[in-house]
């Protein structure tokens, strides 16, 4: 998917969640149980409190998408369930800066 259509969808996306102060780390098209995670809104008012829940996100990606055969070799389904639970968090949240943060560490693979 291209990076400024991402972005256009990820700033348009739904801001109910960081009314709330909660994001979710799975999907549920994958049929992954979900995480709360919890974080302050006002705390991504800076780039580095938005990396800190970036940060955050990913590892409850990692705990709602397992890889249970290696934990050195993570298949290409995990990885999948993975990014789709970042970016859809990442959606849920609604913020500039998070959204920033998430396309510049995808771009690195």
């Amino acid at each position: 998917m291209n990076n400024k259509i991402t972005l256009a969808m990820l700033i348009c996306g739904i801001s109910a969640a960081a009314a709330s102060g909660m994001a979710s780390a799975a999907t549920p098209d994958l049929d992954a149980p979900t995480i709360a995670v919890k974080y302050d809104p006002a705390a991504l008012e800076s780039y580095d409190g938005a990396r800190q829940l970036y940060a955050r996100l990913a590892i409850a990606a990692v705990e709602v998408c397992p890889s249970y055969d290696n934990p050195h070799w993570i298949s290409h389904q995990v990885q999948v369930c993975r990014d789709r639970a970042i970016e859809n968090a990442v959606a849920k949240v609604h913020n500039p800066r998070l959204a920033a943060v998430y396309l510049s560490s995808s771009k690195r693979g």
